[in-house]
């Protein structure tokens, strides 16, 4: 998964800390201005070449809440299923298993097509330098913003997120390690949200995290990684929500900037995504950027993630990967969230019964 980009004031040796390379991390305060040095991780490899056996304990493998079908469920409009793949790896992963749920975005009509709704792009171009966003204006824009973490050690970190239509207009989604520290290997101590986040400037405020909610098999996969163990398919849980306290006005957040749209349902026509990766250079976690990719892969390496050609790499992790895009509107349809990269490439889990069980559970306060 692209972990948190971490800076810290005192240079820190890169074997110290494996992380994910999709958020970002800032340093603690200091005295005077001065420009803040990066530690930059080492990124988890996003391909596996472990080969299954006979004698492989599949109970050890990851897996869904739910049994996963060697067909396609879904209605035929919706997409290919997992790309086309099979949803069990070669390398014997389950994804979240794919559910017949779609929520429809606030405003805007998701665009059913084979291409990604916007130009095929990979180089993390800023996603509509020239338009201020607004409450009617560009959904991607608007939900799309900066997550700022601090752990229980003071650790700092940047991702992205996502406001969704939730039922109580307060839901963003996000990638399971900018909630949990690989670092502590706690939660994180406080998160906040910036929608539109843009060079320091916050058009829409800022929104503190309440509440959080993240996959059991995410820790458990994530646990023997960070151990030195097979991952045993923690790239295929990496997703979370966030429930968001009302601002300083009382306003939930999905008044103010709206909703996008969430499939669970292994939506894979094309992907847009947009967030704010500080890696690699000249990228600087500092104004929104995005890739689009009509092709689509599954399975890349035995993972059960989704993959698309991207250069973004730490920070943005967490976005929200959107199908169906009506680029008149930016209007679309979740389907997974960016969790790892390396290079040129960016892989994602799909979302399914897992994460739609989160989610409600998050929303009844659960």
């Amino acid at each position: 998964m692209t972990t948190p980009r971490r800076v810290r004031a005192i240079v820190v040796a890169s074997a110290a800390a494996l992380a994910l390379s999709g958020c970002i991390v800032l340093p603690p305060p200091l005295p005077q201005p001065q420009p803040l040095p990066t530690t930059q991780q080492p990124q988890p490899q996003p391909t596996q070449t472990a080969e299954p056996t006979e004698t492989v304990d599949p109970s050890q493998f990851v897996q869904p809440d739910e049994p996963v079908a060697d067909s396609d469920p879904t209605p035929e409009d919706v997409g290919a299923y997992y790309a086309g793949e099979s949803p069990i790896t070669s390398a014997g992963y389950s994804p979240d298993a794919a559910t017949d749920v779609i929520l429809q975005p606030t405003r805007g009509t998701p665009l059913v097509q084979s291409q990604a709704g916007l130009p095929d792009s990979t180089e993390g171009d800023e996603y509509l330098p020239d338009v201020a966003p607004s409450l009617t204006g560009d959904l991607i824009q608007s939900t799309v913003g900066r997550l700022d973490m601090t752990d229980d050690e003071g650790g700092q970190y940047t991702c992205s997120g996502t406001v969704i239509n939730g039922e109580t207009q307060d839901i963003v989604i996000t990638a399971a390690h900018c909630v949990f520290s690989d670092d502590t290997r706690t939660e994180m101590a406080s998160i906040t949200f910036t929608p539109a986040y843009d060079d320091g400037a916050a058009p829409f405020g800022v929104w503190e995290a309440e509440d959080w909610w993240y996959p059991e098999q995410y820790i458990t996969a994530n646990d023997r990684w960070l151990d030195g163990q097979d991952d045993n398919g923690w790239m295929g849980f990496d997703f979370a929500f966030m429930r968001m306290a009302p601002d300083a006005q009382g306003r939930e957040i999905e008044d103010v900037v709206g909703g996008q749209g969430v499939s669970f349902q292994a939506e894979t026509n094309g992907i847009v995504f947009a967030g704010y990766p500080g890696d690699p250079a000249p990228f600087d976690a500092e104004v929104q950027r995005y890739c689009s990719d009509s092709t689509i892969t599954y399975g890349v390496g035995g993972d059960p993630n989704l993959g698309v050609d991207c250069v973004m790499g730490s920070g943005a992790s967490g976005s929200g990967w959107v199908s169906n895009v009506d680029p008149a509107t930016g209007a679309g349809l979740i389907v997974a969230v960016y969790s790892n990269g390396g290079g040129s490439e960016g892989y994602g889990p799909p979302l399914g019964v897992t994460a739609y069980g989160g989610l409600v559970t998050l929303q009844s306060g659960g």
